[in-house]
């Protein structure tokens, strides 16, 4: 199953894009690709980089996967997402602005995560299951569960209604 959407993906890159979306961690039904069908992706590292069931995303994402990036089930990402997981060291004491040494931090999202369109998530960062991200966010620290966050950076504007969540998802009513 990995061999058919590594194939799958490759057909879509000849034709639809010129960026790299292949050799990702998932499985064969987990990447819907956005109504915009002439849309790039670029994933740097894409070795590290694991995706979910049911997830849609959108066009013009870019996910620099070096220190890891997991995108959970049913999660839907608008246009535009930036995602960084590794940084630069600018505490340096070999030279400035920073050295050689790459920064690693892991980015996890959740379980049924909107993200907004234009939204950046920085390294290091854990968006909680069901949190629902405004466009043009950018997400410094960690989201909660349900929050409802936006601005740069984000922060909690209101949680989703808890009882309502947990039973659509109790229920399988996923979209």
């Amino acid at each position: 199953m990995f061999r058919l959407l590594n194939k799958l993906l490759s057909i879509y890159n000849k034709y639809y894009s010129k960026n790299v979306f292949s050799k990702v961690n998932c499985d064969v039904d987990s990447i819907i690709i956005g109504p915009d069908c002439n849309t790039n992706f670029t994933i740097k590292c894409p070795e590290n980089f694991r995706i979910d069931k049911g997830t849609v995303i959108n066009g013009y994402c870019y996910i620099q996967a070096y220190g890891g990036v997991s995108i959970g089930q049913y999660c839907h990402i608008g246009k535009g997402l930036t995602i960084f997981s590794h940084n630069h060291n600018y505490n340096s004491t070999k030279s400035i602005p920073y050295d050689d040494v790459d920064i690693l931090k892991p980015v996890v999202i959740m379980d049924f995560v909107w993200c907004g369109s234009n939204v950046t998530i920085v390294p290091g960062i854990t968006i909680g299951e069901g949190a629902v991200i405004g466009s043009g966010s950018i997400v410094t620290r960690n989201i909660p569960d349900c929050a409802v966050v936006g601005g740069n950076p984000a922060k909690i504007i209101k949680y989703r209604n808890l009882d309502e969540f947990y039973r659509l998802k109790k229920e399988g009513k996923y979209f």
